[in-house]
């Protein structure tokens, strides 16, 4: 609890001093404008990790890890979320970072006593936006863009009381189309909001479908917005010769938006 707290007055200390976008009441649903307008979210996802291992074609390992062992065996992450609008059109970025040793992974059919992974992981969407609906209440933008992953996975393996161990590894990086809405409608006339994101994809030679989901609560000031919410980000790959994974991230993420 103390790391979630120090990074969390980092993040808010780093931002703050950026916010030169106060307004006089809060803004509820962004306008479309002729003029350049921005925002950038520094988050905190509390993630679980689910997946699987393949290395030529054999599933040889499975990760399963809560918010609380991430936080125990995270080296180092980074959360971040951001979008310049100018009219209809604009641009978002949607960027995550962690690097994390698991010491609770498992190798399938094998008396496994001390196997560790180590994950580095980083997942970035990037996306044009264009606005499809903009009124007082609500707002919806359609996207098209690509999700990066970037995934390099270190797996020592003991087997049993022996004294044989072995080393597997596996680096990938895939890019992916993919396509969704975004948007957010306002509860009555209230400072609250709904915020939405859904999205697939996929079609690489390595990726048969990935999406990502995100629905929450928001609450509108004078400096920005305070999010909570639901994101769940899904990746299954195709079987292939070389090493591949299924993963899927999900959790509560909590976040500040600053506007410019």
């Amino acid at each position: 609890m103390k790391k979630t707290a120090l990074i969390a007055a980092t993040l808010f200390s780093t931002f703050t001093s950026l916010n030169t976008y106060a307004q006089d009441k809060p803004v509820v649903v962004p306008q479309v404008t002729n003029e350049w307008r921005g925002s950038i979210s520094p988050y905190l996802w509390g993630v679980n990790v689910n997946g699987s291992l393949y290395y030529d074609q054999s599933k040889l390992g499975t990760v399963s890890m809560g918010t609380g062992q991430l936080l125990q065996d995270l080296n180092v992450g980074g959360m971040l979320f951001a979008e310049l609008h100018t009219g209809n059109f604009g641009v978002m970025a949607d960027l995550f970072y962690a690097k994390m040793t698991l010491n609770k992974s498992s190798v399938v059919r094998q008396v496994d006593l001390g196997s560790k992974t180590t994950l580095e992981t980083g997942v970035y969407t990037l996306a044009g936006t264009y606005t499809l609906h903009n009124t007082n209440n609500s707002y919806i933008d359609a996207l098209a863009g690509v999700r990066i992953l970037s995934l390099n996975t270190t797996t020592k393996i003991s087997i049993g009381d022996t004294p044989y161990s072995a080393v597997a590894k596996m680096s990938s990086t895939i890019a992916d189309p993919v396509v969704g809405v975004k948007g957010r409608f306002r509860i009555a006339d209230t400072d609250y909001f709904v915020p939405f994101y859904v999205d697939v994809g996929g079609g690489s030679s390595s990726t048969q479908v990935t999406s990502q989901q995100i629905l929450g609560v928001g609450k509108a000031f004078e400096w920005g917005e305070a999010t909570l919410a639901f994101k769940n980000l899904y990746y299954k790959q195709k079987s292939q010769s070389s090493a591949t994974a299924d993963l899927n991230m999900y959790g509560v993420l909590v976040g500040a938006t600053f506007r410019f």
